[in-house]
């Protein structure tokens, strides 16, 4: 089902009779659908962050300020990761949402806390050491509007080895 992103425009709005402020509300409305991706934001970096890989997954510690979903119920995380492995093997990327804290670099994700998504991004033929550079979006939907949720990256690497997370930028913003 589509969603009208702008109220229809009511004659009764916008007739002579008709009081100004109900205009100028419409206005104020389409004025807050337009700018609320560049008000409602919060941005993460990091930069060289070694993760001591246990073969499950585990934060970096690189993670978002919370954020509110004021007019929809959804959020959008734009990320963009160079990290490298210091052997050949799968490297997986998540980015979790949480109510709580940021777990610590090396931690396990929080109990309770989301894969919002993320996937395989390296393994097989890759040679130790080369940096791998991916960017990936996600759509974080049917969160509840009273609550403000905070967003970090997560990997999983084989045990015993070192993930580098080398540079990192983490955008979510609100969906209009």
């Amino acid at each position: 089902m589509s969603r009208l992103l702008v109220e229809h425009i009511e004659p009764a709005i916008w007739s002579k009779e008709a009081p100004p402020e109900k205009r100028v509300i419409w206005l104020q409305q389409l004025s807050d659908l337009v700018n609320r991706p560049a008000l409602n934001r919060v941005i993460a970096a990091g930069s060289s962050v070694a993760v001591s890989a246990s073969g499950t997954t585990q934060s970096t510690g690189i993670g978002t300020a919370q954020i509110q979903p004021l007019r929809y119920s959804e959020l959008t995380n734009k990320i963009r990761v160079t990290f490298n492995l210091n052997s050949i093997g799968p490297a997986y990327l998540y980015i979790y949402r949480t109510n709580g804290a940021i777990p610590a670099n090396g931690a396990a994700p929080n109990v309770g806390d989301v894969i919002v998504g993320g996937d395989a991004f390296a393994g097989g033929p890759t040679a130790s050491g080369v940096n791998q550079a991916h960017s990936f979006s996600f759509l974080d939907e049917n969160l509840d509007k009273t609550k403000q949720y905070r967003y970090y990256l997560a990997v999983q690497a084989p045990n015993g080895n070192t993930l580098n997370v080398v540079s990192s930028s983490h955008i979510v913003m609100e969906r209009s």
